[in-house]
Parts: C-alpha cells; sequence; structure tokens
C-alpha cells in the first residue's frame, strides 16, 4: 500500500546528506588557514647572480651584416640608416634616393607562408662614391679590420663587400689581411649596372645552408 505521506528512510537520506554537506564544509574550514601560514611561511627566491638580459635601447634591432662597396681604390660603407630614415620619412612612397644612390620597393611574390617578406633594390651612384670617399689606403684598410672585430666581438656584425671590376685590385689587400685575422665576412662580384639586392624570404627561414 503506497502512502502520500513522508516516510522514515527519506528523512534518513536528507539527515545523512546533511551531515556529508558539513564534513566537507569543515574540512575545508580547517585546511585554509594551514595552506595560508605554509604560505607565508616560505622563504622568498633568492637573487640571481648571473649574467642579465638587457633589453635592446633601440626601437629597432640593428643590422647584423654591413655593407661595403669596393670601387677603384674605394671602399666605401653602404649607409643603410640613410634608407631607413628616408623610408620613414615617406611611408606613402616605394622609392626614393640617398646621397649615395637610389632605392625602390620590388613587388613582393605570392608567399603562401606566415612570413613577412620583403625585397629592396639599391643602385649606387658611382660618381658621387669616387668623388666623396678618399682613396683608399693600407692604414684604412687597417683601420678598417680592427673596426670589423670590434663589430663582430659588441654586436655580431658581419660585413658583406660587394666588388666591382675595377676594385678587385683594391680588395685584394683587404681580403688577405681579413683573412689572417680570422674575420668572417662574405664578398661578391657586381657587374656596375646591377642593383644591390636585401630582404627577407621564406628560404632564409627554410634552408640553413643561407645562414653564416
Amino acid at each position: 500500500m503506497e502512502t502520500d505521506g513522508p516516510t522514515p528512510s527519506a528523512f534518513l537520506d536528507i539527515a545523512t546528506n546533511l551531515l556529508a554537506i558539513l564534513l566537507i564544509v569543515t574540512l575545508f574550514a580547517l585546511a585554509a588557514p594551514r595552506q595560508r601560514d605554509e604560505g607565508a611561511s616560505q622563504l622568498p627566491a633568492r637573487p640571481s647572480t648571473g649574467p642579465r638580459f638587457v633589453e635592446p635601447q633601440r626601437e629597432r634591432f640593428p643590422p647584423f651584416s654591413r655593407f661595403y662597396f669596393v670601387l677603384a681604390d674605394r671602399v666605401a660603407v653602404w649607409d643603410q640608416e640613410a634608407v631607413v630614415d628616408a623610408l620613414a620619412a615617406a611611408l606613402d612612397t616605394r622609392s626614393g634616393t640617398t646621397w649615395q644612390g637610389r632605392f625602390a620597393w620590388r613587388p613582393e611574390p605570392l608567399v603562401t607562408r606566415d612570413i613577412d617578406t620583403f625585397q629592396l633594390e639599391f643602385r649606387l651612384d658611382r660618381k658621387a662614391i669616387l668623388s666623396r670617399s678618399p682613396p683608399w689606403s693600407v692604414e684604412q684598410t687597417e683601420r678598417l679590420v680592427d673596426e670589423l672585430a670590434q663589430d663582430a666581438a659588441r654586436d655580431r656584425i658581419a660585413p658583406v663587400f660587394i666588388v666591382h671590376p675595377d676594385g678587385l685590385e683594391t680588395f685584394v689587400p683587404l681580403y688577405e689581411r681579413l683573412q689572417a685575422a680570422g674575420q668572417r665576412f662574405r664578398w661578391f662580384t657586381q657587374r656596375p649596372d646591377d642593383p644591390l639586392l636585401i630582404g627577407r624570404h621564406v628560404a632564409q627561414f627554410t634552408h640553413y645552408g643561407l645562414y653564416w
């Protein structure tokens, strides 16, 4: 026979559930002060005495390559900062000039990778270099080798020499001196009418043969 009123078993279930809830609340209440006290008793971490990472102060990272044009009795460093400043001053243009020559952006190829690619060409003004750069000498070679050693040790900058046909004789003593000093460098021959091409593309990240 079924009845509509409460039964003793129903009251027993309710009492059991209430007792379980009280036990759980009591356990949490007892454990919270202990965790707080244990956390407060932990000693602070010891300060590290190792070398610290020095955050770069410049707004952009310095270039790891520095380009030099080698012409007839001339060795002239390419002023990359002048190109960057000209681009920053006219963000809506794709070409411009510096005292050393003309630069222009090349159309970017279709790349299906998440890499910001670009390519810039620079055409050297040979007359400007020959007229404004002093003739090269043995003393300048020694000074340049010392400067490159300091740049490599301080900023990991390595030189890249763009050698024109009439600059091969000028470059040979410099090449021998760099080899003797153990300086890491690259050099390429280039025809006077060809532009210098710099940029970033996928192969630089996927082919280790292009690394220094």
